[in-house]
């Protein structure tokens, strides 16, 4: 039962936008939302930023679909952290990545 519902999250999701691949990998540990931008400008040594606008988008509706789970104290600050169907989709996501990665290595120049 659980598959099946892990596999419809990953047909949902998969291919992960950018964004999305970014938000859940963010997540993996416990995270003021606030904090999210520079977790993920860190963990791509600056290449990568993910616009607020973005970020936002993707935590609403991850948290909806229950990929990730979100925490508000009562001071109003929200954490969020991935869920076992967020690692689902993003352990997916890294398989199709690994595919398509090796298809790049294999071909012929």
């Amino acid at each position: 039962m659980a598959t099946d519902f892990y596999q419809r999250l990953i047909d949902k999701y998969e291919p992960l936008t950018e964004a999305a691949l970014l938000t859940l990998i963010s997540v993996r540990q416990p995270i003021n939302g606030a904090d999210i931008p520079a977790k993920i400008a860190a963990l791509t040594d600056q290449q990568l930023q993910l616009g607020l606008g973005a970020l936002f988008t993707n935590l609403h509706a991850m948290t909806r679909d229950y990929l990730i789970k979100e925490q508000v104290r009562s001071d109003d600050v929200h954490t969020y952290e991935i869920t076992g169907s967020g690692e689902a989709v993003l352990a997916a996501e890294r398989d199709r990545l690994a595919l398509l990665a090796h298809l790049v290595d294999t071909s012929a120049k």
